[in-house]
């Protein structure tokens, strides 16, 4: 059991440390980590129902209210009424925040690009490995 922890220790310190350098891309691109991840929700998921896009990213919807409101004043987003329910909102991603997803990703993708290239083939071929195992975890 402790082996288990310490590998669970070692793989969230890791996360940790690729996250925030993942966040400073957010950063340079003048987007916060929030912003971010509600954009890529409605860019690949499709989520657009304002109440499904809080509970898919874990805020209350009065928080989504006010990221979705940030969004849309930036031109990212673009707020319409549900035509199938008259209190609902339905969110769309405009052009804009499709280009600021692929650019922030593209800058993330590269980012993590530059650290595996000058891997040996051990060690590149382990961490492939280790992505196939950790791959099924992505859902909790």
């Amino acid at each position: 059991m402790a082996r288990v922890r310490g590998d669970a220790d070692r793989l969230y310190l890791f996360i940790r440390h690729v996250g925030r350098r993942l966040q400073g891309v957010d950063a340079a691109n003048g987007i916060s980590p929030a912003r971010f991840s509600a954009l890529v929700s409605l860019y690949f998921h499709g989520v657009n129902n304002m109440g499904e896009l809080a509970a898919h990213e874990h805020v209350s919807r009065p928080a989504m209210t006010r990221l979705v409101r940030a969004m849309e004043d930036a031109g990212l987003t673009r707020r319409n009424k549900d035509t199938t329910d008259g209190r609902g909102v339905r969110v769309e991603i405009t052009k804009k925040g499709r280009d600021l997803v692929d650019r922030v990703r593209r800058e993330k993708i590269e980012l993590i690009s530059r650290h595996l290239v000058d891997l040996d083939r051990k060690t590149a071929q382990a961490v492939r490995a280790a992505l196939d195992a950790l791959e099924p975890l992505q859902r909790f």
